[in-house]
Formats: structure tokens, sequence, C-alpha cells
């Protein structure tokens, strides 16, 4: 076994890691359940679609309500990203501690439309602090841009 210094595992043992988390995550959202639930969140305008995250998606028992049990391992969360993408939520699973010194979690993001123009490659752009995500939702949620902001209005 190749490691790297200082890690106790290589790049396999991560990967294998990644791999078995990633197919449990693409198992949990292309159930039926969870599928008529993205349905129904994709119905909704796209200025609605926060209310509706913050409501149904992160509440236990909404889901149960529609069939769908979190897994215990899995977690649902808003998130924001420095490149403002419109993000509404996202489902991870962390990785077993041993694998943190390099790799913490995997994940899969569920984003609002938005025109692929829209969301800066650009280093500068790209990587700067995030929005909150109570103030990237209030954006969304009124159909604002969210580079309407200035970098003033961000998480520290």
């Amino acid at each position: 076994m190749s490691t790297y210094p200082g890690l106790d595992f290589d790049r396999e043992d991560l990967s294998a890691a990644m791999r078995q988390n990633y197919d449990r995550l693409i198992a949990f959202v292309t159930t039926p359940e969870f599928k008529a639930l993205h349905d129904e969140l994709r119905s909704l305008s796209p200025t609605e679609r926060p209310n509706f995250v913050k409501t149904v998606i992160l509440q236990p028992l909404e889901l149960a309500k529609r069939g769908i049990v979190v897994p215990d391992d899995f977690l649902i969360q808003t998130s924001a990203f420095g490149d403002r993408r419109p993000t509404l939520f996202a489902i991870k699973i962390f990785l077993p501690s041993k694998f943190h010194r390099a790799w913490e979690n995997t994940n899969l993001t569920f984003d609002n439309e938005y025109p692929d123009e829209q969301v800066s490659r650009e280093p500068d752009k790209a990587w700067r602090p995030p929005l909150t995500v109570e103030v990237q939702n209030a954006l969304i949620s009124k159909g604002r841009d969210l580079n309407s902001l200035k970098e003033d209005h961000v998480e520290e």
C-alpha cells in the first residue's frame, strides 16, 4: 500500500470509501419517493423553492409524510458557495474520521436553475466568501441576482 506522508490510507482506500457513499446517496435520491419530492420542488417557481426547502425538505416529519426516511448518517442542509450559484440544499454523508485529514464528506448538491454564464468561473469571483444562506435564500425568493450584493454582506 502506497500512502501519502502522514496518512494511513492511500488514494484507492479514499476512493472506495467515497464510491460507497456516493452509491448510497444516488440510491437515496433515485427512489420513487425522493424523485416525487424533487418533482414537487421543481413544479414550484424558482422564487418559491427556498421556502419549500425550509418547510419540507429540511423537516423530517414532512419528508416522512411523503414516504422518505433519511438514513441516520445522512445530513440534509442548506449551503452557499462563493461562486454564487443558487444552491437550494445538499445531502451529505461524512466519511470515516480516518479520511478527514484529506477529505471530509461526500455530497450531492441541488441548485436552482440558472444560466451557466451567470456563475463566474473566474478565480476572484468563484473563490470569494459565500453569502449567508439566509441572504442567499432571500435574494432567490425575490428573484434577485446573487451577484447583486457587495462583499460586505457575506459570511466571514
